[in-house]
């Protein structure tokens, strides 16, 4: 079986995220997510990535040598001005498509430092984050040919508790910030949480 690789996203203005509390208004069984706004000089590898993997999904369904018109479906990006917005997502719980068993999970966050974030911070939008995840091609006849990006973890450089709007962007190792400062957390109970309850 092919490894699933991860990649991670620059850093961006997270817009409307879900990534502390699962989202359960259209989804029952609760989602994660986030939108993430990026420069658009910082967008190229990303956007690249993801036509990638679209083109894998046509190329695929072709070789099933069916003969319809083939078709691409909305990208989980938009470019808006000189920014790029991409959508990153993860269920909350399902059923394992390999084995059948029941999950639950979450994403794994940490802040500038690398330390997990305490559960009783909630992340606004505006923060500036990233996020690390691995892209999943896909092909329905109704929809056409797309890809989706998997949330797994999230990096909080700047932290913000409320709806006040701001963000910059750079690397994925120890970092200058502020959420640190907001972050008291038992380090190892919250690695072991989410160690625990992720399932890819």
């Amino acid at each position: 079986m092919e490894k699933i690789k991860t990649y991670t996203s620059p850093f961006g203005k997270a817009i409307y995220p879900h990534i502390t509390k699962a989202d359960v208004k259209w989804k029952p069984e609760g989602e994660y997510h986030v939108n993430l706004e990026v420069d658009a000089d910082k967008s190229l590898e990303l956007v690249t990535l993801i036509d990638k993997h679209v083109e894998k999904a046509l190329t695929e369904e072709k070789k099933k040598g069916k003969k319809r018109e083939l078709k691409k479906a909305p990208l989980p990006y938009k470019k808006e001005d000189t920014k790029y917005i991409f959508k990153f997502k993860m269920k909350a719980k399902g059923t394992n498509s390999r084995t059948g068993e029941d999950f639950t999970q979450r994403p794994a966050i940490f802040d500038n430092e690398l330390k997990p974030l305490n559960k009783d911070l909630t992340v606004w939008g505006g923060s500036t984050l990233r996020v690390s995840f691995f892209p999943r091609e896909w092909y329905t006849p109704l929809l056409g040919a797309g890809c989706s990006l998997r949330m797994k973890s999230v990096q909080v450089k700047n932290l913000v508790e409320g709806s006040s709007m701001s963000g910059s962007s750079q690397g994925f190792e120890k970092t200058e910030g502020d959420s640190s400062t907001k972050n008291e957390s038992d380090e190892e109970e919250i690695s072991k949480e989410n160690n625990s309850s992720a399932d890819f």
